[in-house]
């Protein structure tokens, strides 16, 4: 049974709502990267599982918009200094393409979710503020505004300070919503008066003048949206929490129960250079260590990174290393779930096309061509076929360029590689002559009489048992074997699986190639 559909159970049996609401929120201070999407995936497939059951279920995104600016961020330039502690939503686009600040972040994700086939109602804090949603738990929160601090007191162990409030205002003269502290408000005209460090007195509306502070929020949001189930960070399920607070908070003064809590693991970054120990990190917006979503999906299907997140139990943290990690998770994939990619496409694996748009540029005619050397009958009268084929084997090309290691990538060198080959054995030499030997040949008819041989390409099997074949026969270790056929054809001792390499390679070019090796 799949950790969701366990959890599904458990729901169902502990709450007893006729409808669900799974929500998810991610504040887009930067890109929305890969460990952002564990909470998404998670909610997902929760959703799914309990839609599988024939629970009424809906599954929600909020976008917190109206979040500050924490700090002018790495990647942001020096001018960005002065919208610090102003909304995400109320700061221009760093690169003037889209509406704010937040909706640069957030747009790119929203489409990244739509290509992982993630169905998802989403909602933008700033406008859910805008729209009057939030007046009644606003004063709600400002007329009990003892409870809520001696309920935070409580449960964080933090004492807040006298002057605190639960209403943030949003200062009409310097933009931030960091800076105003509640003087008074009325809650007939629905307003807060404010006083802001940079010296405005001003009038703020419960109508996107502000927002409640995050604990507060948080709860008020599972009221106003019907929140029955949420996943969430660990660190806000530890004792005294953002959690724990926010279900005293529902629960006391919002007279709403606290959602099922599904709290998470996180999702760590794992990267190593060729020949170092892999380096572990979290992943951050902020300080930029991470790998945005829609770059990710530039260089692996959508339904691997959707596997590598739900694969593993909420409770148990996930080290993604986007090298080779990844393409042996890809190869379970296909294994264990199925291919990737319709018609032909899902039948080539995605590890033998990191191989094939090594050998030929992807949608050339001798791409074609190796693919069907390689044992796949392509049909190129099928445009969609040859559409799923270049899809895939583009997703190849940019794991190899963005993710591989050096030892992975490889060129057939066009001539032969003399100076590496000088160091070949002589029995080394003797293994490509006998393998040249045993390339068969055809032969073609014209008009009923026999014509020239032609030379039969062997698949990737034929290979890999003649290699085997040729070192037994001349008592000579199968590695060196392997070792000259990648010198002689790469120009390096090692590359990728023998067998598929010599079978996209054209059986003409293999003859010519290993002749010119035994006359060195």
């Amino acid at each position: 049974m799949h950790w969701s559909l366990a959890i599904a159970q458990d729901i169902v049996e502990k709450r007893k709502e006729k409808k669900h609401v799974v929500a998810t929120g991610i504040t887009p201070s930067g890109d929305i990267h890969v460990g952002n999407l564990r909470e998404i995936i998670t909610g997902d497939v929760v959703y799914s599982a309990l839609i599988d059951m024939g629970v009424d279920a809906r599954l929600i995104y909020i976008a917190d918009t109206f979040d500050p600016l924490r700090r002018r961020y790495p990647f942001l330039p020096p001018e960005y200094e002065a919208h610090v502690g102003k909304p995400l939503s109320e700061i221009p686009d760093p690169e003037g393409g889209r509406s704010s600040y937040a909706d640069h972040f957030v747009q790119p994700f929203l489409d990244s979710l739509d290509n992982l086939g993630i169905q998802i109602e989403v909602f933008r804090a700033d406008v859910l503020y805008k729209s009057g949603l939030y007046v009644d738990v606003i004063k709600e929160a400002l007329s009990r505004k003892e409870e809520l601090s001696r309920i935070i007191a409580d449960v964080s162990g933090r004492e807040l300070p006298e002057e605190w409030t639960p209403f943030n205002p949003l200062c009409d003269a310097c933009g931030r919503i960091t800076a105003a502290m509640v003087k008074g408000y009325d809650v007939d005209k629905e307003e807060v008066y404010y006083e802001c460090e940079c010296g405005n007195k001003g009038v703020a509306s419960f109508k996107g003048g502000g927002k409640l502070a995050w604990r507060v929020d948080w709860a008020a949001r599972w009221k106003i949206l019907g929140v029955t189930i949420e996943p969430f960070g660990k660190d806000h399920a530890s004792p005294g929490g953002s959690f724990d607070t926010g279900t005293r908070i529902s629960e006391g003064i919002y007279n709403y129960p606290a959602p099922y809590p599904i709290p998470f693991e996180h999702i760590l970054l794992k990267l190593s250079k060729e020949g170092t120990k892999a380096k572990v990190t979290a992943m951050s917006s902020s300080r930029g260590t991470n790998i945005p979503v829609h770059e990710m999906l530039e260089a692996v299907p959508p339904e691997i990174l959707k596997h590598v997140i739900s694969r593993v139990r909420p409770e148990k943290h996930i080290a993604f290393n986007p090298s080779l990690p990844l393409l042996n998770l890809v190869d379970e994939y296909e294994r264990e779930i199925g291919g990737i990619g319709g018609g032909i496409a899902g039948k080539i694996p995605f590890r033998h096309l990191i191989t094939l748009v090594q050998v030929a540029p992807v949608g050339s005619e001798e791409f074609l061509k190796v693919i069907k050397r390689s044992g796949y009958a392509v049909n190129e009268e099928n445009e969609e076929e040859l559409k799923e084929i270049r899809k895939k084997a583009r997703y190849a090309e940019n794991w190899l360029r963005t993710y591989a290691p050096p030892h992975v990538k490889f060129e057939v060198q066009s001539a032969l590689p003399a100076e590496e080959l000088k160091n070949l054995s002589e029995s080394q030499k003797n293994a490509l002559k006998l393998l040249e030997q045993k390339l068969p040949l055809r032969m073609s008819t014209t008009r009923g009489m026999l014509s020239a041989a032609m030379l039969e390409n062997l698949s990737a099997e034929d290979w890999h048992n003649k290699i085997y074949e040729v070192a037994s026969t001349l008592n000579v270790d199968v590695k060196d074997v392997f070792r000259a056929i990648y010198i002689a054809l790469l120009g390096q001792p090692s590359g990728p699986r023998a067998g598929w390499l010599l079978g996209s390679l054209g059986p003409n070019f293999l003859r010519k190639r290993f002749e010119e090796v035994g006359e060195l």
